[in-house]
């Protein structure tokens, strides 16, 4: 086996991640950097705003405004991230756009990114795994397999790792409004007991929860102030969410006023039966953890009870053969 050469990729790969966090690490610190000079230019623009000169003295001549706005690196080396994410982003076929926008709005829009703006990230990632992969393999006369299967692994991890971080968004969103949902149901119940109809229920509920869940009440109560019925801003947050609780208590909702049910009574018994769920979810829970728990274990622990327990007598055995 050629240990240089394998030596040599392992180098490479070595290299290449570390040039690949140090230049994510680099633009997740410019982007932090130039949010925080946006805010504190806004609150400037506040005071110099040709609007509040006005306003303070209603005979001091109007501020013309700037034309150009930003910084030069936001007006440069990120329009130009822009503009190739979106031209790439063109080219994704338009029923994975509608499954990755689907999926995006279930994850709440992570950094506000785009179906196409998702699939050009992707497109790059594995454009970077194959040059690596290349890299890898660039000696032709004497292939090796080892060099070939560590090519390939470097590109499935990078087709794999943004539908993962996808998922996993997703996943984390969902837990969140799933657990929140009980307390909702609690304070919908008690909001209705005390005489409020069900949409002043929800816009109350929302202008004090600054969670996901609060955050989509709040929506579905801005599509119904712009006219879109109760059941269709309903069915639309269902559609957002993705929550199979949360769908359930949709469907008994919109069924209750088709049938002039009591929202109290139907709020009550479902915030009782969400506090059950997620009783039996917590216990569900507790009971994979000795499983999950095997791994680590029997990697970890085991071995080094054997060495405590065994170091003392290997003298003794050494001196016995």
């Amino acid at each position: 086996m050629n240990f240089d050469f394998i030596d040599t990729n392992l180098l490479i790969l070595i290299i290449s991640v570390i040039a690949f966090l140090g230049i994510g690490l680099v633009i997740y610190v410019l982007i932090s950097w130039l949010g925080g000079r946006n805010k504190v230019s806004n609150r400037l623009e506040e005071f110099v705003s040709p609007e509040a000169s006005i306003a303070m003295d209603s005979k001091a001549a109007p501020i013309v405004p700037r034309e150009i706005r930003g910084s030069l690196l936001s007006r440069t080396v990120f329009s130009w991230i822009r503009s190739l994410l979106q031209f790439l982003g063109r080219f994704a076929p338009a029923k994975m756009i509608l499954d990755l926008d689907h999926k995006l709005t279930v994850a709440g829009r992570p950094y506000n990114l785009s179906a196409g703006s998702f699939f050009a990230i992707r497109l790059l990632l594995i454009f970077w795994g194959v040059i690596v992969a290349f890299l890898f393999n660039r000696d032709f006369n004497n292939f090796n397999m080892n060099s070939i299967l560590l090519g390939l692994l470097v590109v499935i991890i990078c087709s794999l790792l943004p539908d993962a971080w996808l998922r996993g968004r997703m996943r984390t969103r969902q837990d969140e409004i799933r657990r929140g949902l009980p307390d909702a149901l609690d304070m919908l119940s008690v909001c209705a007991s005390a005489g409020l109809g069900f949409d002043q229920s929800l816009q109350k509920i929302s202008s004090y929860w600054d969670t996901e869940l609060g955050y989509e009440l709040q929506r579905t109560t801005q599509e119904m102030e712009m006219g879109i019925s109760r059941a269709d801003a309903l069915r639309n947050m269902s559609s957002r969410v993705d929550v199979d609780d949360l769908s359930n208590f949709i469907a008994i909702i919109i069924q209750a006023e088709k049938i002039g049910m009591s929202y109290a009574n139907v709020l009550h018994s479902q915030s009782l039966q969400m506090r059950v769920l997620r009783r039996l979810r917590a216990r569900e829970i507790a009971n994979k953890l000795p499983g999950k728990m095997i791994i680590p274990v029997a990697l970890f622990i085991f071995p080094a009870i054997i060495v405590v327990i065994l170091g003392p007598a290997i003298p003794t055995l050494f001196g016995i053969f």
